[in-house]
């Protein structure tokens, strides 16, 4: 488990409605699988990883998702609740599920075939105590196509976690950006992006965010790395670089 942080503000949300709210017991139980539990959001949230068969970087969770979870703690209680925050090729769901069971609307998506291993994973932190991971929407996306009905919602965040090197290294550059461009022209101001991850080929990473930057008019915003993040607790590498930085809108300023 992370290091124990103070618990950030508890977002005003109203709690769902009984008309939305699911019968636990008639939901079906996550596959027995190894997990691992995070302190995040001043919240436990349980994780197990998908299968390492599938060809593609989504089954497992990477430190990205951990770092952004760890700067919103401090950041979303700056700003006025409450907020809906998209998790964009969430992976296996770590920051989505830690902003859902904090009380945050998420919509977490990812490639169809690792919606299954998201909505397990929720699946893992439902409790009479946590109501908003059920109203959490999953969807199965890839970047570039026509946005369904969960991604045409109105975002306040945009959560990227290590996807520069994998937008670089798979030629996607073009994709990403017709999707980004999708989903920040439905707010005005434009949503904050903000993108966290390790370092694996740094000019190439920079040209990409660089590129989102100054198509859709944002300014950039560099945020320190806490030392006490290193923690033997932590997923973080002690010898790794890793990269966070906040996009926010020109017409925001």
């Amino acid at each position: 488990m992370c290091a124990v942080l103070p618990s950030p503000a508890r977002p005003q949300l109203s709690s769902p409605s009984q008309d939305l709210a699911h019968d636990q017991d008639d939901r079906p139980e996550p596959p027995v699988r190894p997990t691992r539990s995070y302190l995040l959001l001043g919240k436990e949230v349980v994780l197990s990883e998908g299968d390492a068969v599938l060809t593609n970087t989504g089954w497992r969770t990477w430190a990205g998702s951990w770092l952004l979870a760890r700067h919103l703690e401090a950041y979303l209680p700056q700003r006025e609740a409450p907020q809906r925050i998209l998790d964009l090729s969430c992976g296996t769901g770590l920051a989505g599920v830690a902003l859902a069971k904090a009380g945050y609307k998420v919509v977490l998506c990812d490639l169809p075939e690792n919606v299954q291993t998201v909505r397990d994973n929720l699946a893992r932190n439902r409790s009479p105590n946590h109501p908003w991971v059920d109203q959490a929407e999953v969807v199965g996306y890839s970047w570039g196509r026509p946005l369904p009905e969960e991604l045409q919602q109105v975002f306040d965040i945009v959560l990227c976690g290590d996807l520069l090197f994998h937008v670089w290294n798979e030629k996607l550059q073009q994709e990403f950006m017709q999707t980004l461009q999708d989903i920040c022209r439905r707010r005005t101001p434009s949503p904050v992006i903000v993108f966290a991850g390790q370092v694996r080929s740094g000019r190439q990473e920079s040209q990409v965010m660089d590129n989102v930057a100054e198509r859709l008019g944002y300014h950039q915003v560099p945020i320190s790395l806490d030392q006490s993040w290193f923690s033997a607790a932590s997923p973080l590498v002690a010898d790794a670089k890793y990269r966070l930085t906040r996009l926010e809108s020109e017409a925001s300023k």
